[in-house]
């Protein structure tokens, strides 16, 4: 256990994000705040003090992951992560490598895409059988939000009456679920999961994101996710990385019960581009259909009301342009009750909004909305020939994700993963700061704020995020951190503690 000892930083270039002192080269930690950072030479003595030497690094406020689903993560890090497949040949022969090796009766895997396979479909239910030797497998799209799974599991789903359920011609289910019926799944294959496997993927999520220079995360559970059991035990147990959790659901006295002021995150209003559940304006080109909303707007709407009066956040998943267009009503219509100063005050979220339009951006900024983006994995899907274009075809896939006017409107943004294995925050920055067909990039220093000042204002976290005396030491080191090919983390401290140091995680 890393004790409480003072700890004097120096040899870095402490870069602080604070407009007031921007740079320091010197930084002492007592009682888990700052309590002083300068010049080397003014050094100040302390009795009992670690002296920290990190000659060539860059210490920075840590990131903040601020969209999460840790236990998948974990999961997957424990298992085999399906992004690296590149046909659904190799996913297929991923699942028979893991039924292999697998000690337990279920296979869970996630993060395929069938988009960027030359087939372009998804593994059947009849596919998952075979390789999976007959035991019950799952697989989560790389969105999280459609799942399939093997033909056995498949009957004994109770999904008989969910929405989601995809047929084939002869009127059959192939095995892919979205919506309700993929909530189903998920919560049934983590009843199925042993215990102490779903305990080891949080401690491997937990500690992973630490060696990355993450100090804080955004846990997004609820029901239609590894349900309460799993939400609690990211609440109650002990990490070496701070988890706030937020609860998707429109049951307010399940967060107040357990001391919460922020409910919602994968509060769902629709689903993904990816999976054509997403609600647009204008019909998907690649299917009939235009997605749906999933929630009513009138109930949405009194829940919103009632969390806003009892002072708790609310954030909306909507990634749609007609998701976010309900979301947005939803919100002028409690400002319309309670005044828009107060809904400034709780910087109520928005999950992705990865189709806006200009004016909607404009209500936005009035409202004081945080906007919560995952730029790693949906700028990716935007680029010429990715999941966007063949979902939106190409003029609106070049829109999307237009986090340079997001900016400009002075919306405030935050960076997050969602439940990818690949969790460096760097990717978020470089992933934002690339210049797109139709779209200007963000500037990097502002990517920078996002992906570390930007979860903090996420989460009403004022007392943390810049590096300035009086502030809880939540940072991180670096080295050649703007060099993709060389950057390491090297430390990270959270709340004044280092759980991460010289290449070990400390609990």
């Amino acid at each position: 256990m890393v004790g409480d000892e003072p700890l004097l930083l120096v040899g870095a270039d402490v870069v602080t994000l604070d407009d007031a002192r921007p740079h320091a080269s010197a930084l002492l930690v007592k009682r888990r705040r700052i309590a002083w950072l300068g010049a080397v030479e003014d050094t100040p003595t302390v009795p009992g003090v670690r002296r920290i030497d990190l000659t060539g690094a860059t210490v920075m406020p840590a990131f903040v992951n601020a969209h999460s689903h840790l236990t998948n993560v974990g999961l997957a890090l424990n298992a085999m992560d399906l992004s690296i497949a590149e046909s659904l040949s190799d996913c297929l022969g991923a699942v028979q490598a893991i039924a292999t090796v697998t000690p337990h009766r279920v296979i869970w895997a996630g993060g395929w895409d069938e988009t960027r396979w030359p087939e372009h479909r998804a593994p059947s239910a009849d596919d998952l059988a075979r390789a999976g030797d007959d035991r019950p497998v799952m697989l989560v799209r790389a969105d999280g939000h459609c799942v399939v799974v093997d033909r056995t599991s498949l009957s004994a789903l109770p999904i008989a009456r969910s929405r989601g359920v995809e047929r084939g011609p002869d009127g059959r289910p192939t095995g892919l679920l979205r919506q309700e019926a993929a909530q189903v799944a998920q919560r049934w294959f983590s009843a199925e999961m042993p215990d102490g496997v779903l305990s080891e993927a949080r401690s491997s999520a937990a500690e992973h994101l630490v060696t990355l220079g993450v100090a804080s995360v955004h846990e997004m559970g609820g029901p239609h996710r590894m349900g309460p059991a799993d939400f609690d035990a990211w609440l109650q147990g002990k990490w070496p990385i701070e988890v706030v959790p937020y609860w998707g659901d429109l049951d307010l006295e399940f967060v107040v019960e357990r001391g919460l002021r922020r409910v919602g995150g994968s509060l769902l209003l629709d689903g993904t581009i990816g999976s054509h559940s997403a609600a647009l304006v204008e019909p998907y080109v690649d299917r009939a259909g235009s997605g749906q909303l999933y929630r009513d707007s009138a109930e949405l709407t009194e829940f919103a009301l009632e969390a806003t009066r009892r002072g708790i956040q609310v954030a909306l998943h909507a990634i749609g342009d007609r998701a976010v267009a309900q979301a947005i009503e939803v919100l002028e219509k409690v400002a319309a009750e309670v005044g828009v100063a107060q809904l400034r005050r709780l910087a109520h979220r928005i999950e992705y909004a990865a189709l806006i339009q200009p004016e909607q951006m404009v209500r936005l900024a009035r409202l004081g909305v945080v906007v919560v983006i995952q730029p790693a994995t949906d700028l990716s899907l935007g680029v010429d020939g990715g999941a966007y274009e063949l979902r939106l075809g190409a003029e609106r896939a070049r829109t999307s994700n237009p986090l340079s006017s997001l900016a400009a409107h002075g919306i405030p943004l935050a960076f997050g993963s969602d439940s990818v294995v690949n969790l460096d925050p760097w990717r978020s920055v470089d992933a934002a700061a690339e210049p797109r067909v139709g779209l200007p990039a963000l500037e990097r220093h502002l990517g920078i704020r996002a992906a570390t000042l930007g979860g903090r204002t996420a989460a009403h976290q004022a007392n943390v995020g810049v590096l300035r005396p009086g502030q809880r030491a939540d940072l991180a080191a670096f080295e050649h951190p703007a060099d993709p090919e060389q950057r390491r983390c090297v430390m990270t401290m959270v709340a004044g503690r280092p759980v991460f140091e010289d290449g070990r995680v400390h609990a």
